[in-house]
């Protein structure tokens, strides 16, 4: 049987459990599972397109936008969790006049409203 499940992101990109919410997001997909979306709330360090990966370190980033590419998973990055730490896209980068944009390819702005939605709509809902 076939669940829907949504991610969120607590952990810090340099921390297991964002490294773990990705092997489990791999899991789930392999067995046939469908994810909703990835939330990236107080993981937001995992969105920064800016964050340099030391070369014997695992690219958590690079894993996380190839798994979305492959299988149409949205990842979506809490957009006032973003700002707070310093992510936004280009269109808000401008509206508030932001020297530049980082927020990564393949990831998107969202807000929490399309984070219950999505939640209310899945069948499971892990955290990391």
């Amino acid at each position: 049987m076939s669940l829907n499940y949504v991610l969120v992101i607590n952990s810090d990109i340099t921390q297991q459990g964002s490294y773990s919410g990705y092997q489990f997001a791999c899991e789930l997909l392999k067995q046939g599972h469908q994810i909703s979306q990835v939330f990236f709330y107080q993981g937001i360090s995992n969105t920064n397109g800016l964050v340099s990966i030391v070369s014997d370190e695992v690219n958590l980033l690079s894993l996380w936008q190839s798994l979305a590419t492959e299988h149409k998973v949205p990842l979506i990055s809490c957009i006032s969790a973003s700002l707070r730490r310093g992510v936004a896209d280009e269109q808000v980068a401008q509206e508030q006049k932001l020297m530049n944009h980082n927020l990564a390819d393949g990831f998107e702005l969202g807000g929490l409203g399309e984070f219950v939605t999505a939640s209310a709509q899945a069948d499971r809902l892990i955290q990391f």
